[in-house]
This record gives structure tokens, C-alpha cells and sequence, in this order.
């Protein structure tokens, strides 16, 4: 599956149906009057929610939407049909905006809708401008047209945990340990190529997972490849940043910690300002003395950090329980709020 999560598009909306000019003739009937039926509304175009879906990759290919024209009214009063909706399944997380980018709606739950394109209403019959004194008008109404509109719709992932640090830091290993999810893993960089979520069960609750594709130094600026996918943060509400401990300079992983919080700074700042656990990676492997001088680098710039090893299954209990603990916390600061 390839990953799609922005889509340029051109939507039109149906042409209402034009209103009837008719008179009825019947035999014995001299004076049967107006019976010209209204046109039918022009459908819409609608986008609706669904949690099936996860990118936008169908839209891909359709640069034009276009739904149905209402049909004209006829004689006997007979109204036109309405012009058929058309509607456009996307995936929740989806944001629809304007040319000229201001947002129309943000779908965030299955089986929400958004309008973005209304059809144009039928025009009246001449049986509706009947009256005491105009007992025979001639004319009516013509459809009124439709609305064709440039839209954009963006992908944000409705994560709330993202898991973010540079390529090959194990952060597919490490979605894969945490949940059922089964993404591409591979010993060399830039192996995951599009974000994969998965769900994290935790007691009573379900906590759902993003593993953000590899950072680079100049990310923001359009370097490597995680910087098509920094929107999937914007909703997270705790970030696992998770660095591979250089096990022939372990103190390169503060400067690893900040070239990732530079990059997330550039990009947004309100994405550094995120809660954030720093994981360092490789508890199998690293010595306990330099993981303890780690911590006490990272106490130095006020954070706190674990080990784990999802190789070897040591400490994710733990981190299971943070990033709960972390939601928890987030959650009860925007209560107050």
C-alpha cells in the first residue's frame, strides 16, 4: 500500500433541474390551468469519515468530483429527482480546506460528513406562480448551477502517542512490541516509509500508537524523510522519543536528543512543547555504569529517561505504564485548562 495523506482536488456539485412550464389538456377539461412540476435539486458532495481507511491513496488519481444533476420538473406536476450525493469515504484524522487553506471541517470520527460542495437548487414550476389574479403564468424558473471548488484535504493521524528519533532507532521494533501492529523492519535506514500505527492495550484502556518515519538533521527543510510525515505529531498528545544508545560514544545521544527537538522546534514549536519520555534503546547491550551516566547527563538538562530493549523484552512493562501515566497527566493539565 502506498501512503498518501495530502490530495489536491476540484469537486462540483450537481446542476439543479429546471422547473416545468406546462398546462394541463384533458378532454372536458377546457381550463385545466398550470401544472408545470419543479426541477430537483443538484446533489452535494459530501466526504464522510471511516476508520477503515488510512490514507487517502484513492483519491489519488481523481483530480475532478463531480456529483449528479437534478432532473427537470414536467407536466402534471410532476417533480424532477433530486441529483444523487456523492460521497467520498476518507480516512478519519482527514482535513478538508480551501484554496486557500482555511479549514471547511475536520473529520475526526467515523461516519462524520462535511458538505463541500452543495447543489445547486431546482427551479419552480409554473404551477408554483399560480394565483387568483395570474391564473396562467408561462413561465418558470431554471435550475440554479452548482458550486466547483479547489479543496485540499490533509491527513493528521489521530495517534496519541508518536514515536519519533532518528532512522534505525528501532521505533518499528519497538511499535511491533508495544501492539499487534506488523511493520517493515529492516538493519539499514529509512526502512519505514510511511507511518504505521498500532494499538497499545493497557489494563483497561487502548492507546493508539504511531511509529513517525526516521528524522534527519534538516527534516524541517525538506531533508531525508520524515519531514513529509511531522503533520502525523500535530494530534499526539506524549511523544516516545527514542534513541539508540552509540555504543562507542554513548554521550552522542544528547546530541542526538536535541538535533530531533531542533528539527521538531523549526518545523512547529508547539511540537517541542509536547510531553515527552525519553527512551534510550539497547538495555541488553549497554553496560549499567554508562546507562547511569546517561541519566545523569539528561538530569543535567532537566529530563528523565529509561532503558529498554524491545529485543530482549526488558523494561516495556514500565515504559506501558509511562505513556500512560504521561496521557493521564495531559489529560488532567487541559481539564484544568
Amino acid at each position: 500500500m502506498t501512503f498518501v495523506d495530502l490530495v489536491s482536488l476540484t469537486v462540483s456539485s450537481g446542476k439543479g433541474g429546471a422547473g416545468a412550464s406546462s398546462f394541463r389538456r384533458e378532454k372536458f377539461v377546457p381550463k385545466g390551468g398550470p401544472d408545470g412540476g419543479n426541477g430537483g435539486k443538484g446533489g452535494n458532495v459530501v466526504f464522510q469519515a471511516n476508520t477503515n481507511l488510512q490514507t487517502l491513496m484513492d483519491l489519488k488519481i481523481r483530480k475532478k468530483i463531480k456529483a449528479q444533476n437534478g432532473l427537470p420538473g414536467e407536466g402534471g406536476k410532476r417533480f424532477g429527482k433530486d441529483g444523487e450525493d456523492e460521497v467520498i469515504q476518507v480516512p478519519c484524522g482527514t482535513i478538508i480546506k480551501d484554496s486557500a487553506g482555511a479549514i471547511i471541517a475536520d473529520l475526526t470520527h467515523h461516519g462524520m460528513t462535511c458538505i463541500a460542495a452543495e447543489g445547486g437548487k431546482g427551479g419552480r414550476g409554473n404551477a408554483c406562480f399560480a394565483s387568483s389574479t395570474h391564473q396562467t403564468p408561462t413561465y418558470s424558473q431554471p435550475g440554479l448551477p452548482g458550486i466547483d471548488k479547489d479543496i485540499e484535504l490533509e491527513l493528521q493521524l489521530l495517534a496519541e502517542v508518536g514515536i519519533i528519533g532518528l532512522p534505525n532507532a528501532g521505533k518499528s521494533t519497538l511499535l511491533k512490541t508495544l501492539t499487534s501492529a506488523n511493520p517493515k523492519i529492516g538493519s539499514y535506514p529509512f526502512t519505514t516509509l510511511f507511518p504505521n500505527l498500532g494499538m497499545l492495550k493497557y489494563h483497561d484502556r487502548e492507546i493508539l500508537l504511531a511509529d513517525i518515519p526516521g528524522l534527519i538533521e534538516g527534516a524541517s527543510k525538506g531533508v531525508g524523510l520524515g519531514h513529509e510525515f511531522l503533520r502525523h505529531l500535530s494530534r499526539t498528545t506524549v511523544l516516545v522519543h527514542l534513541i539508540e544508545i552509540p555504543l562507542e560514544n554513548p554521550e552522542e545521544a544528547i546530541d542526538n536528543y536535541h538535533k530531533i527537538n531542533n528539527e521538531l522546534i523549526e518545523y512547529d514549536e508547539s511540537l517541542a512543547n509536547k510531553s515527552q519520555l525519553i527512551v534510550l534503546s539497547k538495555a541488553d547491550l549497554v553496560p549499567k555504569d554508562t546507562y547511569q551516566k546517561l541519566q545523569e547527563l539528561f538530569k543535567n538538562i532537566d529530563k528523565n529517561s529509561q532503558l529498554i530493549s524491545a529485543h530482549a523484552r526488558i523494561g516495556l512493562d514500565e515504559l506501558s505504564q509511562a505513556i500512560a501515566n504521561k496521557l493521564m497527566e495531559s489529560q488532567e493539565c487541559i481539564n484544568e485548562q
